[in-house]
């Protein structure tokens, strides 16, 4: 099955058309794979007028939030299809150390490797410098963070507990959530950790907002976390006081086969002895 490409945007046309977009294009990533997703009909009607047309296949009125948003992407899109979401503004995706030859090969990778490890979702490191890429592993599949600006998954629309629902209404770190329900319901995460991009996280306007605007909501949602999943990660302030909750690196473990298990239990209903009832109480046949 082929990979789709989402981007969700909010107020940020020219940032959306000449960031994100501008680098698919000249990754020769082919546009019919690429779909815009913006928040109403006024986003609409200022993104058609700002996106170049060569770039992009639809523009698709959604949700407003980065939440609603993701998961009205997730709800369009059949069970089984390859989706890569990107943030609008993404610069450059940086394949050099991990031995890629187009962002394309990467993709279709990604997904190869996906189903290979039975994992469902990929990542790749959450940060640009190439120092600290340089001597990681090429590809973990213990938890590990998902950065939510640049990921793929195999979607699963109708799979509700690997859904961000605690972080929803504050907007932060769902990603995180995310990642956690993921390796709860598969076992497995998966992360390139040689593949960087350059983005920015802390806008002016529209994305995600300031860093002064998300020092507050962080933190409650760092909170909200560790109450949750206390044996996944743990609360870390930086030195510029933003909260994160910081993953354990929990191997990546089997799930049981709970297919096989219900046969089973299928079988030895089906064989199970019946019972005769004689004077002397009850027997077997």
């Amino acid at each position: 099955m082929s990979y789709i490409i989402c981007i969700p945007s909010y107020k940020r046309a020219a940032i959306c058309n000449e960031k994100t977009l501008a680098m698919l294009k000249k990754n020769n990533i082919p546009k019919d794979k690429i779909y815009v997703y913006v928040a109403n009909k006024e986003e609409y009607d200022e993104y058609k007028k700002v996106l170049d047309p060569s770039f992009y296949h639809k523009l698709v009125i959604g949700k407003k939030g980065i939440v609603p948003q993701r998961k009205f992407i997730t709800d369009s899109w059949p069970n089984g299809k390859q989706i890569i979401s990107f943030d609008d503004d993404v610069k450059m995706v940086d394949l050099k150390m991990a031995g890629y030859k187009s962002l394309d090969a990467f993709f279709k990778d990604a997904f190869q490797e996906c189903e290979k490890q039975k994992a469902y979702i990929w990542g790749v490191y959450p940060v640009y410098n190439p120092f600290f890429r340089k001597g990681q592993q090429k590809i973990t599949t213990c938890l590990n963070f998902i950065v939510g600006a640049f990921y793929g998954y195999i979607n699963r629309p109708k799979l509700h507990k690997i859904e961000p629902i605690l972080t929803r209404e504050i907007g932060q770190k769902e990603d995180v959530e995310q990642t956690i329900r993921y390796f709860i319901n598969d076992g497995i995460v998966l992360r390139f950790n040689r593949v960087g991009f350059v983005t920015k996280y802390y806008g002016s306007s529209g994305g995600l907002g300031t860093f002064e605007e998300r020092m507050k909501p962080m933190l409650e949602a760092a909170t909200i976390l560790k109450k949750h999943f206390p044996e996944y990660g743990d609360i870390r302030k930086r030195k510029t006081g933003m909260a994160e909750f910081r993953l354990k690196k929990i191997p990546a473990h089997t799930l049981p086969d709970t297919t096989a298990a219900n046969k089973t239990k299928k079988v030895l209903k089906r064989n199970k002895p019946k019972h005769n009832k004689t004077k002397k109480g009850f027997g077997f046949f």
